[in-house]
């Protein structure tokens, strides 16, 4: 077992300045007393064998980060959705262009993930995937199945793709990050996406959201076993960036991924060298964490007969101010009748709790065949 800080105390962590001058025998034996101040909120809890059980974190030593495994590997990762074409053009970029992704302390690897789909001739440039989501293949009890031949072309690429990143079961896989780069038909900006106790993901994302108040973080669903794709390396995020039409690209949000990917591997060789980086952000970040999803209206054979509203359309998704209200138009019916939230009704598992919902994720066009029409998320910080 391992003691981790429960997350909400994530927010706290970057609020406090964090000064120790004791001498350790090893980076592990910082833990117990840098979170000592915490000590009556940590809570053992029983990990499965991936990432998380030797984390990358980061710490606050008179007021500088610094990492207590340093990070050594960094993986790019482009076209984990065929038809998500700006990671697949910025894997071609960085791979005739190494030196942009290139740091003193650190490898970097660039891997164009789902090459099928990428290939695929669909509507457009690319498909989403050949014949599943490989961005839900990389559960433990997935790759730990013994592989057969009607296997799925995903999860065949899954299974090379955890052998040339992880092995997810390895204590020492071969990406200590792994940065997987999507965009989306919604209108997120840029969205950061990691694991509630990735706690080095944590401090980048709080470091980028600080040189850029934009950018908005979500906190993956909760849960040990994910089958999304950075869970093969010992730390990683998704990083999705919309709006965005399936199989374009937009040069603008081209332009912020490439420079938010510097500025996160800057960040990942000034952490390791422990030289040029400024202290924590003084406020806290904004985080948000998914509570559940809303489907359209539909009739009772199952036809969508209303769709999203221009009201929440047109909606900043995870922004300050724009937490979504009873009595909202969500939905316009084909008649023009627009269709007010309703918490109990739309998110029932929701009713009777009066905390703040935020959309995010609003018409993803990827989210339709899974009868979703918008994600709402509680803020955690």
């Amino acid at each position: 077992q391992m003691c981790w800080f429960d997350d909400s105390l994530i927010s706290l962590y970057f609020t406090i300045q964090i000064r120790i001058t004791l001498r350790f025998s090893s980076p592990q034996a910082l833990i117990p007393f840098l979170f000592l101040p915490f000590a009556s909120a940590l809570f053992p809890t029983s990990l499965t064998p991936h990432q998380f059980q030797n984390p990358i974190s980061m710490r606050s030593d008179d007021g500088q980060w610094r990492c207590r495994v340093p990070v050594n590997k960094v993986a790019i990762v482009g076209g984990t959705h065929g038809n998500e074409r700006i990671g697949v053009h910025l894997v071609t970029h960085f791979t005739e262009n190494p030196e942009l992704v290139t740091r003193p302390s650190f490898s970097t690897s660039v891997v164009l993930s789902n090459t099928a789909a990428v290939e695929a001739i669909g509507t457009g440039a690319g498909r989403r995937y050949v014949e599943e989501d490989l961005n839900r293949c990389f559960s433990n009890q997935r790759l730990n199945s013994e592989p057969c031949d009607a296997e799925s072309v995903e999860m065949k690429r899954a299974r090379e793709l955890d052998m040339l990143l992880g092995p997810k079961h390895s204590e020492k896989p071969n990406s200590d990050f792994i940065f997987d780069l999507h965009s989306t038909t919604a209108n997120t900006g840029v969205l950061l996406c990691y694991h509630q106790h990735d706690t080095f993901s944590a401090a980048l994302c709080s470091f980028l959201q600080s040189r850029d108040p934009s950018v908005s973080l979500l906190l993956w669903p909760a849960g040990a076993d994910l089958g999304l794709l950075p869970t093969v390396g010992r730390g990683g995020m998704t990083v999705e960036i919309g709006p965005m039409p399936h199989s374009t690209v937009n040069s603008t949000l081209l332009r912020r991924t490439m420079q938010l990917l510097q500025d996160s591997l800057d960040f990942i060789h000034q952490a390791n060298t422990l030289q040029g980086l400024p202290p924590p952000p003084p406020q806290p970040p904004r985080v948000f964490s998914s509570a559940g999803s809303v489907d359209f209206p539909r009739d009772a054979e199952g036809r969508i007969t209303g769709f999203i509203h221009p009201d929440l359309e047109s909606k900043g998704e995870l922004r300050e101010g724009g937490a979504l209200r009873d009595g909202d138009f969500v939905f316009q019916n084909l008649d023009g009748t627009p269709v007010p939230f309703d918490r109990a009704t739309h998110v029932p598992s929701l009713s009777g709790q009066d905390s703040e919902l935020y959309p995010v994720f609003v018409n993803e066009a990827a989210y339709y065949e899974q009868h979703k029409a918008f994600i709402v998320c509680n803020r955690v910080s």
